[in-house]
């Protein structure tokens, strides 16, 4: 019960007015396309960029609930501390500037960007290659937006709650010093 899928149920939860309590919950750890294929998990929690793909591909109908259908929280991004941020704003911009050319690149040309990939990827050869192209596509059409790298103010502010109610962080917090849109072109 931890990370990025177990703070998404909880937002989902807290969403539809339940808790933890109105479910039952069994840590399964990070097999649940195994565990739902072989009919021992009724429901799993994953990302929709990954589980239900890989379930598909064996032929498993799949219905999803995604939680940004119903609450945008914040999502991965990139980190440094206050100290390079303060003295060095120029190499944040440049590592800025170059992870947003990437991630543009690879919505433009997502074949090209797989098979670059691929050598970075330990066992890619023995990965069933359409499986990694639609998730590939998928996690593509998560990232279009009107613009690369902005972070939603609203989605801090939803992060914050549910990890206040789920007491992972004691208190309310500045939000604006937790992120910055400041280097995004």
């Amino acid at each position: 019960m931890f990370g990025a899928n177990y703070v998404g149920l909880r937002a989902l939860l807290h969403e539809a007015k339940m808790s933890e309590k109105d479910v039952t919950l069994d840590a399964i750890g990070f097999n649940q396309v195994d565990l739902l294929a072989a009919g021992k998990q009724d429901i799993v929690v994953g990302y929709t960029a990954n589980e239900p793909i890989q379930l598909r591909a064996r032929g498993i109908p799949v219905t999803e609930i995604r939680v940004a259908d119903y609450v945008q929280l914040a999502s991965n991004g990139l980190l440094a501390n206050e100290k390079v941020i303060a003295e060095n704003p120029d190499l944040v911009r440049a590592f800025v500037s170059a992870f947003l050319k990437g991630l543009a690149d690879t919505i433009a040309n997502p074949d090209e960007a797989l098979k670059i990939s691929a050598s970075y990827i330990p066992n890619f050869a023995d990965l069933d290659a359409d499986v990694q192209k639609q998730i590939l596509e998928t996690s593509i059409e998560q990232w279009k937006t009107q613009r690369l790298g902005y972070s939603d103010p609203q989605a801090w502010q939803n992060m914050q709650d549910i990890l206040l109610e789920m007491g992972l962080i004691p208190e309310k917090m500045d939000l604006s010093k937790a992120f910055t849109n400041e280097f995004v072109p």
